[in-house]
């Protein structure tokens, strides 16, 4: 019988810890891509005061921490208070094989914007993979 547990296949890494979201640059964690071909970056906000924002970007690098740059196309740029609070974003691009550390950035602009992030990681491609979580997990 194939395996077909999604743990096996997937790894989901915390790369913003839950915060209230102070009018600051957000505090990131790298994530090391390889070994995975695709990896989902999912925004969570939450209460925002009026006139908040929130920009979120993509950079990766060569090392652990490189030299980090830019994905193209990987940004959600400027989620208003007004229409972006309490939703959930994501970013699902491929894993750059000569660029597999990954981080994000984030920066809550003008007043409070709760936020936290998370990246799953999938499509291994090699196995067996590090399945490592940071988190419970509960499989029937």
């Amino acid at each position: 019988m194939r395996n077909t547990r999604l743990p096996d296949k997937i790894k989901i890494v915390k790369t913003v810890i839950p915060t209230a979201g102070a009018a600051a640059g957000m505090t990131e964690t790298e994530v090391n891509g390889t070994g995975y071909s695709r990896v989902m970056w999912v925004l969570f906000t939450g209460a925002a005061a009026t006139g908040a924002t929130i920009d979120f970007k993509i950079q990766s690098a060569t090392s652990t921490g490189g030299s980090f740059a830019d994905v193209t196309d990987a940004a959600l740029t400027q989620i208003l208070a007004a229409s972006g609070a309490s939703k959930i974003y994501a970013i699902d691009m491929p894993v750059n094989p000569a660029r597999p550390f990954m981080i994000p950035v984030g920066v809550v602009g003008t007043d409070t914007f709760a936020n936290s992030a998370i990246a799953i990681l999938y499509r291994g491609t090699n196995y067996p993979i590090d399945t490592a979580y940071a988190t419970e997990l509960v499989t029937l």
